[in-house]
């Protein structure tokens, strides 16, 4: 078979050759894995008979020797000619067959193509449910086969400055929302409320900022009149760019059976990985399902002929199995602590649907087990990706209190932008436990409501109290926050026992941001005047435009003719591509299929 045909004959094919090449791969490398995916029972045994140090090439050599019309074909007919198999038989009672291989033969026929027609916005998806024994076909919707776990999201009102004068909460840079909810739009389901976390959209995109060279943080701070009695406070903490010498990167790889429709992805984002390493750098892998397997360990990168040699172990893997993640988790600890260097980037990367159904399962046992990791010195982050089983929640909590990072991605588009451009920010920790406060001055500003970040709130006296955990920035990483505001002079509180004496400042507040060093249990604390006279430029605008939209998606009650009117403006005739020079065509992509989404509620 001609590979450079295979790849130019289906669009499919054509993608992902592109973006093998594009991470550096060689034309020979790229054309094969634009054509095969790991996980395929076939592909297993005949990876199993080349040498472990050249299995791509001999792979590529023998299906070009083949006369069948794709590698998956010419797979089947040599495993066909080697494992003769019994004719399957209808007994009555549903179809018989002399191994479950038939059976797995029977469900990756019927399930395959459901995950492909997702993108033809599917009502209903035919699967086959199966044994060892028999095989029975059956029909559910989409929304019956969702099992996706989220944390529950409640909006919240405005508060007002003399009995609420400071707004604390966990900064992020986590994108993951934005993930889920690209997932969501392309596959044609329904968006709720929890899958909506305004913060992550915020940080998908990007700002016009300095990064700062010589401090770890630069803050950054605008207003935007939004009506007459009403301004917009955008807030940018945008991180240094820094750099490890070398890195010891050990990736936790989910190949459960609930991860069989994601192969594709995640043979992307192991290839993006590795093609990250540089001589010097230790790589290892570790497989997860009913148990844990170490694939490779302490693997020492000498050139890029070795990332070859790691994709070829890639191809070698099986997708089958439950989900026994706490011991894969310990696993990856062990090693990565193994070869831990001082310094260096020390990173477990998770990937996962986070549907961990064997050993450790709750939540609370999950944070208790990675907050004992951690001490370790490793850091973990966290790329989810999944259709039908997602468990974000459990993502979060791991991500959260691993001190790391968390993306999701459900495409090549997805990997590119989360892993291939933004690499550094997910495994180069510059900084944890980041918090912020905001503490607004009553003589200016009557009320104020933070858009987003419900579950990242904190209480006033968590910020300078060390014990309490939140979020960490990876190099060159930002966080933004966008706060309504309600203009105009405090009323009392009404107190009995204390009255509110405003100093006179003529400051409207004062951002403050506190972090520890990656290793350290010592936090450091900068701030950030502002005054009423800043001005506004298209960041604060563009960071208005993705809060209008996501409380649409969210349906919320919280937009008001202010912003429907400005959402109606950015709407018309695209107005909105003018707000962002970096991401035009990412902005345009979410605004159009928000549109299609909102108009087929």
């Amino acid at each position: 078979m001609l590979f450079n045909r295979l790849v130019k004959s289906k669009k499919d094919n054509l993608e992902r050759y592109i973006f093998y090449r594009g991470l550096g791969y060689s034309v020979e490398v790229s054309e094969l894995l634009a054509c095969v995916t790991y996980g395929d029972e076939t592909l297993i045994y005949r990876m199993d008979g080349f040498s472990p140090d050249d299995r791509l090439r001999q792979l590529r050599g023998w299906l070009e020797q083949r006369r069948e019309a794709t590698p998956k074909d010419a797979l089947r007919a040599w495993y066909n000619e080697k494992h003769r198999r019994p004719e399957p038989r209808d007994t009555g009672g549903g179809l018989t067959c002399g191994s479950a291989s038939f059976c797995l033969n029977t469900y990756e026929n019927s399930i395959a193509p459901s995950y492909n027609l997702l993108r033809s916005r599917p009502r209903s998806l035919k699967l086959s449910r199966f044994n060892d024994t028999f095989c029975e076909e059956s029909y559910f919707s989409v929304e019956e086969l969702s099992y996706d776990a989220y944390e529950p999201i409640e909006e919240k009102s405005a508060k007002g400055v003399f009995t609420a004068p400071t707004s604390t909460f966990r900064m992020t840079t986590s994108t993951a929302s934005m993930g889920i909810l690209f997932n969501q739009l392309r596959s044609g389901r329904r968006i709720n409320l929890d899958q909506v976390r305004i913060e992550e959209i915020l940080n998908y995109f990007d700002y016009e900022a300095p990064t700062p060279t010589e401090d770890k943080f630069a803050i950054r701070t605008e207003l935007l009149q939004k009506s007459a009695d009403k301004k917009l406070l955008f807030v940018n903490v945008q991180g240094r760019e820094e750099q490890r010498e070398h890195q010891n990167i050990v990736v936790l790889l989910d190949v459960s059976g609930s991860m069989s429709g994601n192969a594709e992805v995640t043979q992307a984002a192991v290839a993006a990985i590795l093609s990250k390493l540089r001589p010097g750098d230790r790589f290892s892998l570790v497989t997860y399902s009913s148990e844990d397997h170490t694939v490779v360990e302490g693997y020492p990168i000498r050139s890029e002929q070795d990332k070859e040699i790691l994709m070829g172990k890639i191809l070698s893997l099986e997708i089958d199995g439950g989900t026994w993640g706490s011991a894969g988790i310990e696993t990856a600890y062990e090693i990565g602590a193994r070869y831990y260097g001082e310094g260096w980037s020390n990173q477990v990367m998770l990937i996962t649907d986070g549907d961990l159904n064997f050993g450790i399962t709750d939540k609370g046992g999950q944070k208790d087990l990675i907050e004992e990791k951690k001490k370790s010195g490793l850091f973990l982050s966290v790329i989810g990706t999944g259709l039908w089983n997602y468990q974000d929640d459990k993502l979060e909590v791991l991500s959260k209190h691993g001190n790391g990072t968390y993306c999701v991605v459900n495409s090549l588009s997805d990997v590119t932008e989360s892993i291939d451009r933004h690499y550094a920010a997910l495994t180069n920790i510059i900084a944890k436990d980041v918090k912020a406060q905001l503490e607004f001055n009553p003589r200016f500003v009557k009320s104020y409501r933070l858009l987003g970040y419900e579950n990242r709130e904190l209480a006033h006296e968590d910020f300078v109290d060390d014990a309490v955990i939140s979020e960490p920035y990876g190099s060159g990483g930002h966080g933004v926050a966008l706060y309504e505001l309600e203009m105009g002079e405090a009323a009392q509180a009404g107190l009995k026992y204390q009255t509110a004496v405003p100093t006179g400042s003529d400051e409207l507040c004062t951002v403050k941001i506190r972090y520890k060093e990656p290793l350290a249990d010592v936090s450091h604390e900068l701030q950030a005047v502002v005054f009423d006279r800043e001005t506004a430029t298209r960041n604060a605008e563009l960071a208005r435009l993705l809060c209008c939209v996501s409380e649409k998606l969210r349906g919320s009650d919280k937009l008001d003719e202010s912003d429907e009117q400005f959402l109606a403006r950015m709407l018309s005739g695209g107005n909105y591509k003018e707000l962002s020079r970096k991401d035009t065509e990412k902005l345009t992509l979410f605004m159009e299929s928000m549109s299609l989404n909102i108009s087929n509620k």
